[in-house]
């Protein structure tokens, strides 16, 4: 019975050491996505330059923060398509 309870904590254990880690490096990305949608929105809502929000623009502005967002709107700005 011992070795049953001591079994199930240490996978209790391994498994909130695994969700805690993950939960650290996605977060980040969550929020660099959610604060890149939010510039293109509001570079899209007042007309100064317009920027597709796809899949491609999110995963850069999440991967590169406010860096990977001064790039898709340089890219943008040059005419280029994404």
């Amino acid at each position: 019975m011992a070795w049953g309870l001591l079994l199930a904590l240490f996978i209790s254990i391994i498994v909130f050491h695994t969700f805690f880690h993950l939960t650290r490096k996605i977060v980040p990305l969550l929020m660099h996505a959610i604060l890149g949608v939010a510039v293109f929105a509001a570079f899209n809502y007042t007309g100064v330059l317009h920027v597709p929000i796809n899949w491609l623009t999110i995963l850069i502005s999440s991967l590169g923060g406010l860096l990977g967002v001064a790039a898709v709107v340089a890219i943008a700005a040059l005419g280029i398509p994404l």
